[in-house]
Order: C-alpha cells, then structure tokens, then sequence
C-alpha cells in the first residue's frame, strides 16, 4: 500500500486554533503568572498535537503483505484509532481491532520514529472447513471470514461446538499417519456420543468408535500396503472399532473388457 493510500486515513478535518489570552501582569504574583503561563504552553502544545504539527504521522507501514486480509478490510480497522500525529493513535486499540478481524491470528502495532507506525501481521493457516461457512485453524481455532477468501479442496471436520481444538489435533495427527502411506484424509467427524469417523480420498468411510482412534488408525496404516497388493476390488469402508483388529468391506471387483 502506497504512503498517499495511507494518509486518506488520517483525514482532512479542519484545524481548529485556541485562543490564547494574554492578560496583564498587574496585580498577580509571580508563582500565578507561571503557572499561567505553564498552562497556556501546556493548552498550544495540544492543539499542535491535534492538528499534527508535533511529529505528525506520515505513512502506515506493513512488515509484510497480507496474502488472505483484504486491503479494505485493513484500511476499515485502522482508521478509528490513526491520528494526525504519531503521538496521538491509539495502538491498542489499532490491535485490537485488527485482531478481529476473521483471518487475522495475531497483530503488532507500533510506533517507529518520527513519523510511521508500523503494523505486523500473522495470518491464520487454514486446516480445514467446519461445517458450510465457518473454517478451523491449524490451532483449532474456529473462525468465519467471508466465503469469497475460503480455500478450495480443504478437508472437512464436523462435531459438536466446543470440539473445535479436540478434532484439529486429532485430525492432524491422522493426516500425517495415513500421508505416510500416500493416503490423504478427506473428512473427520465427531458425534454427539462421542464416535469418531473418518473418510478418505476416494469415498472409503472408516469407523474409529470412540477410545484411542488414533492408534486404531497408525493400526490400519501398518497393513495398508499388503491390503492393496492383495485386493481385487476397491475398499468402501474399514471397521477400526474391534480391540485386536479390523474388518474391511469390499465393493464389486471390476470386470473385465
């Protein structure tokens, strides 16, 4: 973004100029005329400072560019709380606010002499969608950003609210699993009693029940390369929930030309 970008934030109010009196010196004492006088520096340097002639703010710096944050989504977050002068933005609150905004994880917003303020983002990293419309970070943190930015070809999680951290981890921990294998993960769901299932790529649905689905599946991954040399028609769903094994159900072996 361009420094002429950053300064329409900033605005073009009017200034407004505060008249200072300058009564006459007769009659007052000395520690009086001082203390006016301290008061009046003390009501010029505010108007300075509001009209952004005390190291007035010159442009918005980002470390980096924002590869999912939109422009206008920046510009609407950080213009309440600029100023015309270094001094007077708010940078708490410049954070705060782009910290609410839906892909934005973490930010920093500082001052840097004389006259920028520079902004830091970190970018949420999506794992996958949850549900329609929301998606979950690779922290299982939940977010909804405007469907438009979403990523094609994410896996999809779906269980109860409140599970959001519990079937990232698990599902991160599957994925890597089954990728060893060269097998990708499509999907990961939670019951509300507590089951887990999964489904691969290429339709192959798998019941992991509810206790230690992760080892069942390092499990199934162990064998998966002598299923695949062994069979003659392609697996529709694994059964994972038995204490010393599993079950495979085969669909229709192909015919020949």
């Amino acid at each position: 973004m361009s420094r002429e970008d950053w300064r329409d934030l900033l605005g073009r109010q009017p200034m407004r100029r505060k008249r200072v009196g300058a009564p006459g010196l007769r009659g007052w004492l000395w520690g009086g005329a001082v203390a006016l006088l301290a008061t009046g520096a003390a009501g010029m340097a505010t108007v300075a400072l509001q009209e952004g002639r005390i190291l007035p703010l010159e442009r918005v710096e980002l470390s980096a560019a924002p590869e999912r944050v939109a422009d206008d989504d920046l510009r609407q977050a950080l213009a309440p709380h600029l100023h015309r002068s270094v001094l007077g933005v708010d940078v708490r609150g410049a954070r705060d606010a782009l910290e609410a905004l839906p892909w934005v994880a973490g930010a920093e917003v500082r001052r840097a002499w004389p006259g920028r303020i520079q902004v830091t983002l970190r970018e949420r990293e999506p794992l996958a969608r949850w549900g329609e419309q929301a998606l979950v970070d690779r922290d299982g943190g939940r977010f909804e950003p405007r469907p438009a930015s979403i990523p094609e070809g994410l896996p999809v999680l779906r269980g109860p609210d409140g599970s959001e951290g519990e079937m990232a981890g698990l599902f991160r921990e599957v994925q890597q699993r089954l990728a060893e294998r060269g097998v990708n993960l499509v999907a990961l769901g939670l019951s509300p009693r507590g089951s887990w299932s999964a489904r691969l790529e290429g339709g192959i649905e798998m019941a992991l029940g509810r206790q230690h689905p992760g080892e069942r599946v390092e499990r199934f991954a162990a064998v998966l390369p002598a299923l695949e040399e062994r069979q003659e028609a392609p697996m529709e769903r694994v059964d994972l929930r038995y204490p010393n094994g599993f079950a495979v159900a085969w669909g229709a072996a192909d015919e020949a030309d």
